[in-house]
């Protein structure tokens, strides 16, 4: 998990470098085009010609009012959001290789059987568990130890993805944060450029400053701390039909037991 958060960041970094220069050539390109316009004398300018701006700015011309803290802000989001892809993937990957041991019924399979669908299941986790499970049971023939086998996968496994939670917690936390910093930055801002100069230009500037960063810090602390929800919400509920598997695999080794006596 170490190396995929490197390289994540290292994704992420890259993905927030290559949109500052792509906004900066934009806008580059986008003066040039006005300029030659105006040159040529084919720029008409319309009384609604601000208006049409106001409602028609994009979402990357939003972001880059609250520059750099906006840019920081998109950053943690874009660093988040490759964790939760990470964690997807090794969701829907033990989803596929365990969909024969997650449909069978274990319960009422005979030991042979569940050996068998044990041993070609067992690159997923679940197949693991069951072959740790069984391998238990044959080396002390002791119930018990099932149960603590059992527990010792949901510890490791909720040992890992707390780490996952841990970090979604820091890049919500700071993404707030950063928000906070970024309101106090602009007010301050604010106050002194209206003590330097009459104009309302600068406040106003600055004061567009504190609240695109507020309301970004905010918004980005709320879908992080969304998806981390929805993933725990995910992973527990694959841990659940993990432990019931092996409750089954407890039932047919009742059953079989029965059957011999």
């Amino acid at each position: 998990m170490f190396r995929w958060g490197k390289i994540v960041m290292a994704a992420a970094l890259v993905i927030v470098v290559t949109t500052g220069f792509w906004q900066e050539a934009s806008a580059q390109d986008s003066t040039q085009d006005v300029r030659l316009a105006q040159m040529t004398g084919s720029l008409v300018e319309t009384p609604d010609a601000e208006e049409e701006v106001q409602v028609s700015e994009s979402v990357m011309a939003f972001i880059d009012k609250g520059k750099p803290i906006g840019h920081v802000i998109i950053g943690l989001l874009v660093i988040g959001i490759f964790f939760v892809i990470d964690q997807l993937r090794v969701h829907w990957l033990e989803k596929i290789r365990g969909t024969e041991i997650y449909k069978a019924d274990v319960a009422s399979m005979k030991t042979g059987d569940v050996d068998a669908l044990i041993l070609r299941n067992e690159k997923s986790r679940v197949g693991r568990l069951l072959k740790d499970v069984a391998g238990v049971y044959r080396q002390s023939a002791d119930m018990s130890l099932i149960s603590s086998e059992a527990e010792f996968y949901r510890e490791k496994e909720e040992h890992r993805f707390n780490t996952f939670e841990a970090r979604m917690a820091f890049f919500a936390d700071t993404a707030g944060g950063l928000g906070l910093l970024g309101t106090v930055w602009g007010i301050y801002r604010g106050f002194a450029a209206k003590s330097v100069s009459q104009s309302n230009d600068d406040l106003l500037a600055a004061m567009g400053i504190a609240l695109v960063t507020t309301f970004m810090g905010i918004v980005v602390s709320v879908i992080l701390n969304w998806m981390s929800t929805e993933m725990g919400a995910a992973f527990r509920g694959r841990i659940m039909l993990a432990l019931e598997k092996v409750e089954d695999y407890r039932e047919m080794l009742v059953k079989d037991i029965g059957r011999a006596a």
